[in-house]
């Protein structure tokens, strides 16, 4: 707390702020107040009485002295107030601190703390107030006050300066006041010639005013800390990862919705994968909702979300992540017994309309909704909101409405409400763009929601009205912030009582009723009450109500008191078994501070290293030859140490000892000192500390005793000048290095000297000639001159010699040399070859990539190679080839792997080219490293048809395969010659697709595959055709990188039996029946024609065939889902086409995802969302009134989806493009740049499979399961 500063304290000053509070006093137990204070009430009355003006402001005049300067409070109650004074007669003669005598305000005794001199601090007085508390207080006490400290001279208390604060006493803070209340110098001088001192003749008075204030909630003024939300609320909170205040506020609304959490329980998800499973993940969270006395952890929610790290810091739109997860959710209840639940909570309907004036007609459609988002801005209450929602435009003038049947007719067209949902979530508007700015903006703006409302007067008239439509707020969202950025909390109602809490992340805090219906509206802030430079200045507020949730008053028990279903036992399990884990690892954690690892390495262990050093003590050594490695107590002795491991290797303590291993500066492990008596009687915790090793183990070698061993082997050191050896004998033939074994040697002995014991330990004849190399470090092992002593050649304890025959150098597969051989150790690598996947990230057919392979099957293998990062390029193909079986190494590519699992770049082929040129950037991070003691990294593959010498003269197209439907959607990359004819790609896309059905069909025969369709080739550019292809065109022109693509769709021969089944009744008879076929393209958009999506095909149109019909063949062509049908807008436009006022609406309706809402939508801006360019969206919104006025001047049904259904069924798609083609539209039946001369069918839907690959992303929100 920061201190008052030395203008606060003027005589007459202001009152100090709310965010002057200043230091508490010490708790030191005070000696009794002096005996010149003692007839302080005597004093005070006879001043009181003596005051000639009553109205001057004075000390004495208590009333007006409170009220000026500690007037009530506005927003809390009162409890009661008082005053006190204490005359102190003999200032100088005070101790260090004194307290004054106890006194009650408002059945509160307090008393007051005066530190005459300073509490640590000079040159000043300090004073404060403390709460007295009585004998039989409850634990947890506390109390609530506004307090005013004043000092005034004895004869004129209008002389005074004082000080204002509130405080919270409680046990740990039970005193509160100002350690600078007043220099020293100006309490005993005048501030000028004119004034008297406030202490004159070593007296002054010193007076407390204390208005207590009720705490109706419990948390008034509290700091928290230490706050426990269970114990005072019996609610628990949810921790903030960063950003996801709004996740939290809108789980907790979920959580308290009984029903809801009843049916999350109900979701069968025993099976479930915990890192995946929203379901799962969500009924965990209920759960420790319930019972953990903690803040709960939401980490592995949002992981199931298939969110990283770093979305749990970005904020997200509430409405968008509550649909979304409901969505998952409701999904998951299919076919459960929680089946339906989503939908009986929160789904309403409401009825959009067109009713004429004149005539009996009206143009409805109803649909379901889960929130509706109302308008904040122009709306004062919220039942305002709903008014304009509801509101009724008139259709007049030339806005006249075309009724079918009637013409042009006046109507009105709104919104009415069929019914609403037990639990009705109302998003606010609270987010909108702002087209004069160009940005978006957040409505601040005042906007009052009632406890209750009645929404009976927004159904329409033959709406269920059995029960009340009378709705209680349960739920308010705040958003406090701005557009760029701000804090969600909750505040939430959770049983029918009208207690209401703050549920703000981690921490729950009762609120009052009046803070819930006042301080979120909105709006500006009231007039401050106080005046002067402190008054706070009228604003806007930027904490408001952004989401309510209200509960149908009819519906409240059954929603909120359901009663708890059962927690389903495999969750109970699951989280029983997490903490059993957490226990284990608390005790692990309890064991790892008592204990220390121990590893040891042997003879045994030393004979089969292939490695530097006598072994390795990480995870590069083998578990084929693994150390002794254990945790032991730290208490544990080396003598008891070493009978444990004695009995392990089944020798006796005196047969061997231990020598400590010490790290080199040259990043080696060596002996250093061995470890006998009095060592022995050393802990291991002691030995450690003793050495100050680097690491956190203990790594000893265990020397065992021989026959030229002496007696006391085992508890004396080795002879004073020798030194222990380690050796190591390398065979070029196999390749093989093995630790023969150790020997001493004398620092004046020359190295020649021990060749012929190198020899016996070597098992070779005593003359073999040797070449001895010192192993040093890694990267430097050097050759020894035998002629020099081990003194001048720097040997010592710990060194390690290497040694193989002296011969003359062949030809050997394997290094000819120790320098060699550990140069290829220090760079082999463990490298996996896995298939490159397809260019379209998954090869779907399960086809292999490269047709004629040598290998012909359908799976792609990996290929481990164990090697030197220094082999050459055809070196690693010749290995990779070999193990994946191909005859030609040279039709192998490869690609180094990025960090995120993609190929990059394929490797370049050249002289200088090695396998380390493959590998990932080491920058990348560590590693893994396999029980071989390698480390492991990946490399990717890919078979190619050609020579990787030709590959410089070929190019790779991409080409769409399309089946039977437009669902059977595959990419092939397909090689060909850069200089070559499409007819190449024709051919090779041919044995692609043939390949593919053969590998799909898992036909281990050629003949058995089924011979592919035939096949149209045409080329796309923009998501349209641009042309046909008949072999003739340079490969050059083709397959543009981003810009076209090439498409091989079966061509449309199932007509012919389609048409044979159908009833001739449907068949117009006075159509020719040798009509030939009019092939039009059908393409996707959304919004505008210019919008094109997806992958087009061309369409035969018959003559005769009704709409119907014609539909039927095109939704077996879509291969849609009838949610996706149900949502298609259909038009036709002739060829040129580009307005939509030029195309027809034939089926469906063009709604939220067509560009033309027919009623209010329910989507909302968030802060975080990016502002569409003003353009942008003044183009869609002349897109979508184009699309309605050509609905309503070419369907001859007005906009009614039902009416363009009803005329739909009678119309001939034969017969609109023959009225076309009458119509003057220019048409050329043998046009070849004009693929589809007849026109073009239009799709008008969002691109939802781009999408979800990423390409039109709008929201962070991705939830994958």
């Amino acid at each position: 707390m920061g201190q008052i500063s030395e203008a606060d304290n003027d005589v007459l000053a202001q009152p100090a702020s709310e965010s002057d509070t200043v230091h508490n006093s010490s708790n030191e137990t005070p000696p009794p107040p002096p005996s010149a204070s003692a007839n302080l009430d005597a004093s005070a009355d006879s001043l009181k009485s003596s005051t000639e003006e009553p109205n001057v402001l004075a000390t004495t005049n208590e009333e007006s002295f409170m009220s000026a300067n500690l007037p009530p409070p506005v927003k809390h109650e009162e409890e009661g107030h008082g005053y006190f004074h204490w005359v102190i007669d003999d200032f100088t003669q005070l101790p260090d601190r004194v307290t004054s005598t106890t006194f009650t305000v408002a059945g509160h005794d307090w008393d007051v703390l005066l530190f005459p001199r300073g509490n640590q601090v000079e040159d000043m007085s300090s004073l404060y107030i403390e709460y007295k508390p009585r004998d039989d207080a409850k634990e947890g006490w506390h109390a609530c006050a506004m307090f005013c400290l004043a000092m005034s001279n004895i004869d004129d208390p209008a002389l005074f300066t004082h000080n204002v604060a509130q405080h919270r006493f409680n046990a740990e803070e039970s005193d509160w006041g100002f350690t600078r209340f007043i220099e020293l110098r100006r309490l005993m001088s005048p501030l000028d010639a004119d004034s008297r001192p406030l202490l004159e003749n070593r007296r002054v008075r010193i007076s407390a005013y204390v208005r207590v204030i009720k705490d109706p909630t419990g948390v008034l003024w509290h700091n928290f800390h230490n706050y426990d939300s269970r114990k005072q609320t019996g609610y628990v909170g949810l921790r903030n990862q960063g950003a996801t205040c709004y996740m939290n506020s809108l789980l907790q609304s979920l959580y308290f919705t009984n029903e809801f959490r009843n049916a999350v329980y109900q979701i069968p998800t025993e099976n479930d994968d915990p890192k995946k499973s929203v379901a799962l993940a969500l009924q965990r969270v209920f759960y420790n909702l319930q019972v953990n006395p903690e803040p709960v952890d939401t980490t592995e929610l949002t992981k199931s979300f298939g969110w990283d790290s770093l979305e749990s810091f970005m904020q997200h739109d509430v409405q968008e992540f509550n649909r979304v997860l409901q969505d998952n959710l409701e999904t998951k209840m299919k076919g459960t017994a929680a089946d339906g639940a989503i939908a009986r909570l929160f789904e309403g309907k409401m009825k959009s309309y067109i009713r004429c004036v004149n005539v009996e007609y009206e143009s409805s459609r109803v649909e379901n909704y889960y929130d509706i988002s109302l308008n904040v801005k122009g709306c004062a209450t919220l039942r305002d909101s709903f008014a304009n929602y509801c509101e009724v435009e008139m259709l007049d003038g030339e806005n006249k409405y075309q009724a079918e049947g009637y013409g042009l007719q006046d109507a009105r067209k709104g919104v009415i409400f069929e019914s609403f949902p037990p639990v009705l979530q109302l998003q606010l508007k609270r987010f909108e763009y702002d087209f004069m700015r160009d940005a978006m903006v957040k409505i601040n703006d005042r906007h009052e929601f009632p406890p209750t409302i009645d929404l009976g007067e927004f159904l329409s008239d033959d709406a269920d009205r059995s029960m009340s439509w009378n709705y209680v707020l349960h739920g308010v969202l705040v958003h406090s912030g701005d557009l760029h950025g701000g804090h969600y909390f909750g505040l939430l109602r959770p049983t029918v009582d009208d207690k209401w809490y703050r549920f703000d992340d981690d921490r729950v805090v009762p609120v009052t009723r009046e803070e819930v219906f006042e301080e979120y509206y909105g709006g500006e802030f009231p007039q401050a009450q106080a005046q002067g430079p402190r008054a706070r200045m009228q604003g806007k507020r930027f904490t408001n109500a952004y989401m309510l949730v209200y509960i149908r008053e009819a519906l409240r028990d059954q929603v909120l008191c359901s009663g708890d279903a059962p927690v389903p036992e495999h969750l109970l399990r699951r989280i029983q078994e997490a903490k059993d884990e957490e226990v284990r690892k608390q005790r692990e954690k309890v064991e790892m501070a008592n204990t220390i690892a121990v590893k040891v390495v042997g003879d045994a262990q030393f004979a089969k290293h292939q490695g530097f050093d006598l072994c390795y003590f990480d995870d590069r050594q083998p578990t084929s030859n693994a150390l002794f490695n254990e945790r032991m107590a730290k208490s544990m002795t080396l003598l008891e140490f070493k009978k444990l491991y004695g009995k392990q290797i089944g020798l006796s303590p005196s047969d061997f000892r231990f020598w400590s291993m010490v790290g080199r500066v040259n990043k080696t492990t060596r002996c250093d000192f061995p470890l006998v008596s009095p060592s022995s009687e050393l802990t291991l915790a002691q030995v450690k500390e003793g050495r100050a090793l680097k690491w956190p183990d203990l790594r000893f070698y265990c020397e065992v005793r021989d026959e030229s061993s002496p007696a006391d082997f085992a508890t004396v050191a080795p002879l004073p000048g020798t030194s222990l050896l380690h050796a190591k004998f390398y065979d070029p033939e196999t390749g093989s290095m093995s630790g023969v074994g150790h020997l001493y040697i004398r620092a004046e002995q020359r190295v020649g000297e021990v060749i012929p014991k190198l020899c016996e330990l070597a098992h070779l004849p005593e003359d073999t000639p040797l070449r001895l190399y010192e192993e040093i470090k890694p990267s430097l092992i050097e050759e020894m001159d035998v002629n020099l002593t081990f003194h001048n050649a720097e040997i010592q304890t710990g060194d390690i010699v290497c040694f193989q025959v002296a011969r003359d150098s062949e030809a050997t597969k394997h290094p000819a040399t120790v320098p060699e051989f550990f140069d290829d150790v220090q760079h082999r690598v463990r490298v996996r070859f896995i298939p490159r996947p397809g260019r379209n990230d998954v090869d779907e057919f399960g086809a292999n990539d490269s047709p004629g392979s040598d290998a012909g099957a359908s799976e792609k293998p990996s290929a481990v190679v164990i090697a030197s990062s220094k082999l050459s390029y055809d070196k690693v193909s010749v290995l990779v080839a070999n193990e994946l079986k191909m005859r030609d190494p040279l039709k192998l590519r490869f690609y180094t792997v990025s960090p995120t699992g993609q190929p990059r770049q394929p490797v370049r082929r050249s002289a200088t080219t090695t396998l380390n040129d493959m590998l990932p950037n080491m920058l990348y991070g560590q590693q893994p490293v396999t029980v071989d003691g390698l480390p492991e990294y990946a490399v990717m593959y890919e078979r190619i048809e050609v020579n990787i010498d030709q590959i410089d003269n070929m190019r790779s197209i991409r080409v769409t395969y399309v089946g039977k439907t437009m669902k059977e959607e595959h990419q092939f990359e397909v090689l060909v010659p850069k200089a070559g004819k499409s007819q190449q790609l024709i051919e090779a896309t041919y044995a692609k697709v043939e390949q593919a059905l053969r590998n799909a069909m898992r036909s281990p025969s050629e003949g058995a595959a089924p011979k592919p369709f035939s096949l149209s080739f045409y080329e796309v550019n923009k998501s349209r055709i641009s042309r046909m292809l008949d072999g003739s065109e340079p490969l050059s022109q083709l397959g543009s990188p981003g810009l076209s693509d090439v498409v091989a769709a079966r061509q449309m021969t199932e007509h012919a039996e389609a048409v044979a089944e159908q009833d001739e009744s449907k068949m117009d008879t006075d159509a020719e029946p040798a009509s030939k076929p009019r092939v039009i393209e059908v393409y996707h958009f959304y919004r505008d024609l210019l919008r094109a999506h997806s992958v087009p095909f061309l369409f035969e149109v018959y003559p005769g065939e009704m709409w119907p019909d014609t539909w039927a063949r095109l939704e077996r062509k879509l291969g849609l889902g009838e949610k996706e049908l149900k949502n298609l807008g259909v038009l036709y436009g002739p060829q040129g086409a580009h307005d939509l006022k030029r195309c027809r609406l034939i089926q469906g309706k063009v709604g939220i995802d067509g560009g033309a809402a027919t009623s209010p939508s329910t989507g909302q801006h968030t802060p975080a969302a990016t502002p569409p360019p003003v353009d942008a969206e003044a183009a869609a919104d002349r897109a979508a009134k184009s699309v309605s006025q050509a609905a309503a001047a070419l369907s001859n049904g007005g906009s009614s989806p039902d009416s363009v259904a009803e005329a739909n069924a009678n119309l001939c798609l034969w017969d609109i493009i023959q009225q076309a083609v009458e119509d003057g539209q220019e048409m050329d039946d043998g046009a070849v740049s004009a693929v589809a001369p007849f026109g073009f069918i239009a799709l008008n839907h969002i691109d939802r499979a781009s999408r979800h690959r990423g390409a039109h992303h709008e929201r962070a929100i991705r939830i994958l399961n």
